[in-house]
């Protein structure tokens, strides 16, 4: 179950609530009511999750774990779902309005795009291992 996941991943880096919370745009309190299964996480909520922790979206929604996701994945599937979603929303219209001329993203939707072309490099290196 999702909320067993973030437990368990707030566990493995030792974090408390109130060190995670801020990371991922919560307060206590709403955290918590996710972790504990109270509350289903939002998607803006996966998104930085996926962002922060690095894992796929489907270890997050699903429980697949990296070894069955490296198998099962396309290349640059999270990229596309991302650029996707941003298109589909009018999030931008042009590349530029996302990164700077260093090639640095300019807000939270250029870190998105990083995030997402990191966890599908990833996927590739550790198929060609």
């Amino acid at each position: 179950m999702f909320n067993l996941r973030l437990k368990k991943y707030r566990n493995k880096f030792h974090f408390k609530i109130k060190e995670i919370a801020p990371k991922l745009e919560l307060s206590e309190s709403y955290y918590s009511l996710i972790e504990s299964g109270k509350r289903k996480p939002s998607k803006k909520f996966i998104e930085k999750l996926v962002s922060i922790s690095e894992l796929p979206e489907e270890y997050w929604l699903y429980g697949i774990n990296k070894e069955e996701y490296l198998d099962a994945s396309h290349d640059f599937k999270n990229l596309r779902k991302t650029l996707d979603t941003f298109i589909e929303l009018g999030s931008f219209k042009a590349i530029n309005e996302l990164f700077d001329l260093n090639n640095n993203p300019k807000d939270s939707l250029g870190k998105l795009v990083i995030a997402a072309l990191k966890s599908d490099m990833g996927c590739i290196i550790e198929k060609k291992k």
